[in-house]
């Protein structure tokens, strides 16, 4: 596993510390009661005061502009930390924009979008074709994700249900007010004003960027996932000196208090950390250190994942032998009262606050930098639970697996865990506890803790996942931390879902040598 975290989505050269939002945004969800009540006044000075219609119109398209806003932070998970927050709004703002659709299938084709790479994500009915088409495609863009979502193959079941639901529910609402005679009415206050609205957003958000690429669009472009508010002062500010590179940190002498096997080919290393150099060496869950040992007349470093919390008074790393590995060799014959060169603690494969329901990832190794992330959140927040994904071939090579156990439960159901055995013949797949009768009732329930399942995590399982009890409305954020051929399908189901990049934390990975 290497030193650093990469948030999905990003390019290495456009990855920034996420803002960690508020669980809703107060300017945002302003925004949403001022569009609601200027739509709102509007609609009383058209139906009662019978206002003309040069007033009302304006009034109402304003309104709508707003709401649109607020559909557009929700649809980059902007408006709130918390997922379903992203999606109540959004669902409330989505019938004032448009009539047909519905709001996850909406966020999906302007997500698709942005991952696609086009400048400043133009839409490309908003920007091609004759001039003077163009205010006709304006005012006609929600037919276009309408026509590009139902062209896209294998959506989710809940994701294409509520389109569909919608686009035949509101259009039916619509021709039923028509049907009573109300069509003018109509016309004036919800069906005039939306297709202007609709006609300013794109001739905003793509014409002129085609034109102007500068300034929020391109920021927008680059971090999509910040909110609104956040890019006001970012744009005009100068952009500030680099300060001068830190000095390189330094290696320090640690002694090894003990070696545990916790497989046939992997061990914990636990290293006593001196009084003097405590701050030096205190470190975030997820953190890792970086190893040096003399190895052939020369120095080499490996970089491993802390293992230990930071309420625990020494340091403890895994390493996994790796097949002619010059520096996993050389650890294997590791014994107390040794010295081990160690830099202090970096890496940013950290959660910057308690999230409500946290998803781990893990295969192999990759536990080692999710189970202190796991613990210290269960131990420090009592309102959190954890659902931890863990592929192995099989219980003889399943790092922590007695820890695992213990700790789903010590935390009574917080800490949840699901085991993916890709040696379908391993006997932890029969039974999960051995023949020892349980002692308590207590640890009889303890048992729904955990699950053992056949076969790997494939792109398959994680989209029911996704669609069943792991739906991005009810996790908040996600750490993955497992070889490409895992994580990289649930980096794209979790694109595909729309999980936010902001929500998910990965952690690159390979086996130090």
């Amino acid at each position: 596993m290497t030193a650093d975290a990469q948030v999905q989505g990003r390019s290495p050269e456009l990855a920034e510390t996420p803002t960690r939002l508020p669980a809703i945004v107060v300017p945002t969800i302003a925004l949403l009661v001022g569009g609601l009540g200027v739509w709102g006044c509007a609609l009383w000075l058209a139906l009662v005061v019978h206002a003309p219609a040069a007033v009302t119109i304006p009034l109402h398209t304003v309104a709508v502009l707003a709401l649109f806003t607020v559909l557009h932070e929700a649809a980059h998970h902007a408006a709130g930390g918390l997922t379903w927050v992203n999606g109540a709004l959004g669902r409330v703002a989505l019938p004032f924009v448009s009539p047909f659709g519905g709001f996850p299938a909406a966020r999906y084709v302007h997500l698709a979008q942005h991952r696609s790479g086009s400048p400043a994500h133009l839409t490309p009915w908003n920007t091609r074709g004759p001039a003077w088409t163009l205010p006709l495609r304006w005012a006609s863009v929600d037919l276009w994700h309408v026509w590009r979502y139902l062209s896209t193959a294998r959506r989710p079941t809940a994701e294409s249900a509520e389109m569909l639901g919608m686009l035949v529910f509101l259009p039916c609402v619509l021709a039923a007010v028509i049907g009573t005679g109300h069509g003018q009415e109509l016309a004036v206050v919800y069906l005039v004003p939306q297709r202007l609205a609709l006609a300013l957003a794109s001739w905003c958000h793509d014409w002129r960027p085609r034109r102007r690429p500068s300034g929020y669009h391109r920021v927008h472009a680059e971090r999509p996932g910040r909110p609104l508010f956040h890019h006001a002062p970012t744009i005009p500010s100068p952009r500030a000196p680099e300060p001068d590179p830190p000095a390189p940190p330094t290696f320090h002498p640690l002694t090894v208090t003990g070696v545990q096997w916790l497989t046939g080919e992997a061990i914990a290393v636990t290293l006593a950390v001196p009084p003097g150099l405590r701050e030096v060496f205190r470190f975030t869950p997820g953190q890792h250190l970086v190893l040096r040992a003399e190895i052939d007349g020369e120095p080499v470093d490996r970089g491993y994942a802390i293992c230990a919390c930071p309420a625990e008074p020494e340091l403890r790393v895994a390493i996994k032998r790796v097949p002619g590995g010059r520096f996993s060799e050389r650890a294997m014959g590791l014994r107390p009262g040794e010295k081990i060169l160690a830099r202090p603690p970096s890496g940013t494969f950290t959660l910057r606050a308690a999230p409500r329901h946290l998803v781990a990832v893990a295969a192999g190794s990759g536990i080692a930098p999710v189970l202190p992330v796991v613990v210290h959140l269960l131990g420090t927040s009592p309102r959190s639970r954890v659902t931890l994904l863990y592929v192995n071939r099989s219980g003889d090579d399943t790092l922590f697996a007695a820890e695992l156990s213990e700790y789903a439960r010590r935390f009574e159901g917080r800490l949840r865990v699901t085991h993916y055995r890709t040696d379908e013949r391993d006997p932890w797949l029969r039974h999960s506890r051995g023949a020892r009768p349980f002692e308590s009732i207590g640890q009889a329930l303890a048992i729904s803790y955990e699950r053992y399942v056949r076969g790997g995590l494939d792109a398959g399982r994680i989209r029911d996942l996704l669609e069943a009890r792991l739906h991005p409305a009810k996790v908040d954020e996600w750490l993955v931390c497992a070889p490409p051929t895992v994580s990289g399908p649930v980096r794209e189901a979790l694109a595909a879902h729309g999980v936010p990049a902001a929500a998910v934390h990965v952690e690159h990975f390979h086996r130090p040598a």
